[in-house]
């Protein structure tokens, strides 16, 4: 029989979080008097509980775990200008990359687990520009954000896209309708995106 894995949803789940809380409030008032090495045995002993209920934690990180976080954070290195419409974009500088579901050196973000997902992109322009950017998930066209003929300098931009997600499945902000006229590079132009828990 399988073992389920570790899961702190549902009366299960509280169940068992109350059973390894009073296991670690007792285990704690006595690590005062017990050696440190008898309080590591203890703390081992009631993360067994999660076994003897049933589930197997994962990655041996026991029920209090924090895998599953996916978000990054990517911004463009270099100015950018006339270019063509259809381009994917590559956020090249990647501050943030939890989960690994960002390429920098395509663009292109692929969902590493099922789940409901937020994007933003945000762009500057300088005067006279016209900037169509349009976040593209598997290759539609689902969310956009634009400014056409800019009457003043260094105008702002930024889109947003909440889409739920299957694993695999591409996201990847491209240029739309005209060639990008002007973007700026560094931390004015960035694309942002995490799974909802």
């Amino acid at each position: 029989m399988k073992p389920k894995k570790c899961n702190t949803d549902g009366s299960n789940g509280k169940t068992a979080l109350l059973v390894l809380t009073v296991a670690v409030s007792l285990t704690l008032s006595q690590a005062e008097s017990d050696s440190s090495s008898r309080f590591v045995k203890d703390i081992d002993g009631y993360m067994s509980v999660c076994q003897r209920l049933g589930w197997e934690p994962k990655k041996n990180v026991g029920c209090f775990q924090n895998d599953g976080l996916i978000a990054f954070h990517a911004v463009l290195k270099s100015h950018l200008q006339n270019v063509p419409v259809n381009t994917t974009l590559k956020f090249e500088d990647v501050l943030l990359n939890k989960g690994n579901g960002y390429d920098p050196k395509t663009g292109v973000f692929t969902a590493p687990q099922n789940g409901v997902y937020s994007f933003d992109w945000t762009f500057v322009t300088t005067k006279g520009s016209s900037v169509y950017l349009e976040a593209v998930v598997d290759g539609v066209g689902k969310a956009s954000a634009c400014i056409k003929d800019q009457a003043s300098h260094d105008v702002s931009v930024s889109g947003h896209l909440l889409s739920e997600l299957k694993e695999g499945n591409k996201v990847e902000i491209k240029t739309a309708h005209v060639p990008a006229g002007d973007l700026k590079p560094h931390k004015f132009n960035s694309f942002t995106g995490h799974m909802l828990r």
